[in-house]
């Protein structure tokens, strides 16, 4: 195994003390806010975020729609900062997600909601942000300072904190206890990590790729290309399982690499013929899962936490986060400061 004295690798590792932060900080916070959320009955939820936030907001559109059976929609912020557009957000949940809390566009759409007499809830990791002043109501992430521009354990805090919320409103107080296991899976999941170091070895030159997930693991689909894209230079592409039928499987030819998230759950027959179609045309499929039945079938196959498929995104993230990790030091890259990158994006 290989390690790091990158600032990703130790921030990769510290998520499940964040999430333990969360919990026991936030509490309160979460209670008001689902009470807030319960009394104010949204007939819609928008989301307003960008990059890795605005891939924490397509698990959350999935949460939101199952759970709470209402329409979600990401939030367009330059049909308002370009285009000067008037969207009315009356009646609605307005979510802003932001790990520094400063991005101009995200914040933006939340105080024209607020403004309109929509519910506003901010999730950020700077308690003192613009988003937390803007936002009616704030859940802190806890997740500590991060170093690496590469968002690791602020991500897996954000996807926490929207499920503890989608649970705290459908729940209430009983969902505290399922809450509370949920570190543990990260931290099984940041120890399978390191078999990732191994497998990675296959990739020194990985410079194309997709990442193919479905329902609650698309999100960390377009999450883990979003990494790939930025601390290893290659060129990955996410797609839903569904999609990537409708003409991106044409690319995946032989020992083109194809990364399939394969968790159990209504998902797995879809994932389990990918797999198998793939097989025939010779392609290089690594599949994450903890379903024997998609190792076997993987070239290369690394195993997840097991858990249950709403949860397992969280579990698996670190294994992701790893891969990009690992494939970026194969090449020689620094992955905590990618080129032309920064930390804070400020777009509008």
């Amino acid at each position: 195994m290989n390690t790091t004295s990158t600032f990703m690798e130790k921030e990769i590792q510290e998520s499940p003390r964040a999430l333990r932060r969360f919990l026991k900080r936030q509490w309160a916070a979460l209670s008001r806010a689902a009470e807030a959320i319960r009394a104010y009955q949204p007939r819609f939820a928008a989301l307003a975020a960008r990059g890795t936030s605005d891939n924490a907001g397509t698990y959350a559109r999935y949460l939101i729609e199952k759970n709470w059976g209402i329409p979600v929609s990401p939030a367009a912020p330059s049909v308002t900062t370009l285009y000067g557009g008037k969207v009315d957000y009356r009646g609605g949940l307005v979510l802003g997600i932001s790990q520094s809390g400063e991005g101009p566009d995200v914040c933006r759409i939340v105080r024209d909601a607020r403004r309109q007499g929509a519910l506003t809830l901010g999730l950020t990791n700077n308690a003192k942000s613009r988003l937390a002043r803007e936002a009616e109501m704030t859940l802190d992430l806890q997740a500590g300072p991060e170093k690496s521009v590469a968002a690791t354990k602020t991500y897996t805090a954000e996807l926490l904190a929207l499920y503890a919320l989608v649970e705290c409103v459908a729940r209430g107080r009983k969902a505290r206890r399922s809450l509370s296991a949920i570190p543990k899976l990260v931290e099984e999941g940041c120890r399978l990590s390191r078999s990732v170091w191994e497998q990675a070895c296959r990739f020194p030159r990985l410079s194309a790729c997709v990442v193919v997930g479905r329902g609650f693991h698309y999100g960390l689909a377009q999450e883990a290309a979003l990494k790939l894209k930025e601390c290893a230079q290659v060129m990955a592409h996410a797609y839903s399982t569904a999609d990537f039928h409708h003409g991106p499987k044409a690319l995946a030819g032989k020992d083109f690499p194809v990364i399939l998230l394969a968790p159990p759950g209504p998902t797995l027959k879809g994932s389990l013929e990918l797999l198998d179609e793939l097989a025939g045309r010779q392609a290089l499929t690594m599949a994450f899962s903890p379903v024997p039945q998609v190792l076997k079938k993987a070239v290369i196959p690394v195993k997840t936490p097991g858990g249950r498929e709403e949860t397992d995104p969280m579990a698996m993230a670190p294994l992701l986060q790893t891969l990009a990790l690992a494939v970026a030091t194969a090449k020689g890259l620094n992955p905590d400061n990618p080129p032309y990158l920064k930390k804070v994006t400020q777009t509008r």
